[in-house]
């Protein structure tokens, strides 16, 4: 059991531990108590980190960009062990490929932090950076199930009917991005960068069987990076804009930040 499912108690562990630290870190100087206008800022980090999911997945994993070059060689590892028929396995050599690295998530936060604490109130940017860990831990989870054939999980998932249909409709969201890796970039609901941007042209199809179109792309799709570019601003900027004003409404009220011992 450890040696199946070692590769995401590693990244599971690795990312809570980092936010923890980080938490704890900051913890003395948040201002409490908690605010409501922090569920806005908790809204936008739900936002942000499903279009980010989005970005990551469909550039620098499905198209390469400078200095990421491996992060596309490890997902072509990915679509090439789960493929076809092995969509779902419970063969450990293959589901060593499911989990991101370890280190991913403390390297992300460690610059998402620096930069949300340095434009947003301490409170604000912990309520941000928590919706991103917990948007990144539920990826990295139900990613790892979809692809774990016969998981307890999932079998109590099936016995209550509105979580059993939201997972069925995410296991195929993501089995049609394994048949055609240029669609459903997204993995967690809303879909929102799937929404938002439109669909990559269809790749032309060879009279040759080949392994999967993502190993050996004919054609680069059309990207339309703008598109996502601008949604991701005017969301970010609605959210911005929302916060900053309950919480200037609410500033007279609100309690000063806690003074260190």
């Amino acid at each position: 059991m450890v040696r199946r499912h070692g590769p995401i108690l590693r990244t599971a562990c690795a990312a809570t531990i980092a936010f923890t630290v980080f938490v704890a870190f900051c913890f003395e100087d948040l201002a409490l108590p908690v605010r409501p206008v922090l569920l806005l800022w908790f809204l936008a980090g739900i936002l942000y980190t499903n279009l980010f999911e989005y970005w990551v997945h469909r550039f620098p994993m499905h198209r390469g960009l400078p200095l990421l070059r491996h992060v596309r060689r490890n997902h072509i590892e990915h679509h090439r062990v789960f493929h076809g028929e092995n969509f779902r396995t419970r063969n450990p050599a293959d589901l060593a490929h499911i989990s991101g690295r370890f280190w991913i998530f403390p390297v992300l936060l460690a610059g998402h932090a620096a930069a949300a604490t340095s434009f947003l109130p301490l409170d604000a940017a912990t309520a941000f950076l928590t919706a991103c860990y917990l948007h990144y831990l539920a990826f990295e989870l139900t990613h790892w199930l979809t692809h774990l054939e016969d998981n307890a999980v999932d079998r109590a998932l099936e016995r209550i009917p509105l979580l059993s249909r939201v997972r069925a409709y995410q296991i195929e969201h993501h089995r049609i991005h394994h048949q055609t890796p240029m669609e459903a970039f997204n993995f967690n609901p809303p879909y929102l960068g799937d929404a938002l941007v439109p669909r990559a042209l269809p790749r032309p199809v060879s009279a040759a069987p080949k392994a999967p179109a993502l190993a050996l792309p004919s054609r680069r799709p059309a990207a339309r990076p703008l598109i996502l570019y601008g949604t991701a601003l005017l969301l970010g900027v609605a959210a911005l804009g929302m916060a900053v004003f309950a919480q200037g409404k609410s500033a007279p009220e609100g309690s000063a930040p806690r003074s260190k011992a």
